[in-house]
Formats: C-alpha cells, structure tokens, sequence
C-alpha cells in the first residue's frame, strides 16, 4: 500500500487501462492483444501517471481471467510496476481476482 503525506494536493491517475474509458484500450483487450495492452500501461507511466486504474468491467469480456492476465503482465514489467495499481469494478469477485 502506497501512502502520501497531507502535502500531496492532486495525484494523476492513468486511466487509458480501463475498458469502460478507452475504447483503444477496450478493442486491445477484447482482442486478446495483452502484449499492446501492456504498452498503453507503459505510455500511461511515462505520461506522468502516479497510480493506473486498471477496470475489466465489459459484459462479453471474461474480467476475472481479463484482470489476472493484465495485472501480472503489468507487475512483471519493473518500469510500469513502480507505480500503484488501482483494482477497479463494479463486481466484487473481479477485485477479489485482481488482489
């Protein structure tokens, strides 16, 4: 768990890995191009993101197997992985998955 001191007034949250905001992203994942997925999470880092949002939440997309394959390609990659992940969903068990 990442904590910030009471001095840290805005924190810039990568939101390009979330299918329910980006439609690139969304088309990657549902094609099963996790390796050009991965690179949007990389992208988002360099652009600055202190935490990615990383959401699965797409009726015709498997989001527990969606959400593990994604967070250990992410968490593999050192330049991406020294940042926070923010699991996100509306469904409990998909957060469960992603933990």
């Amino acid at each position: 768990m990442t904590t910030t001191s009471s001095s840290t007034s805005f924190v810039n949250i990568g939101e390009r890995t979330n299918v329910t905001g980006s439609a690139r992203f969304k088309k990657l994942i549902m094609a099963g191009d996790y390796p050009a997925a991965v690179e949007v999470a990389r992208q988002q880092v360099e652009s600055g993101a202190q935490v990615l949002d990383v959401n699965m939440d797409e009726g015709l997309l498997d989001a527990h197997h969606a959400m593990t394959t994604f967070l250990k390609l992410i968490a593999a990659e050192p330049d991406i992985a020294r940042i926070p992940f923010m699991v996100d969903s509306s469904k409990w068990s998909v957060i469960e998955a992603g933990l």
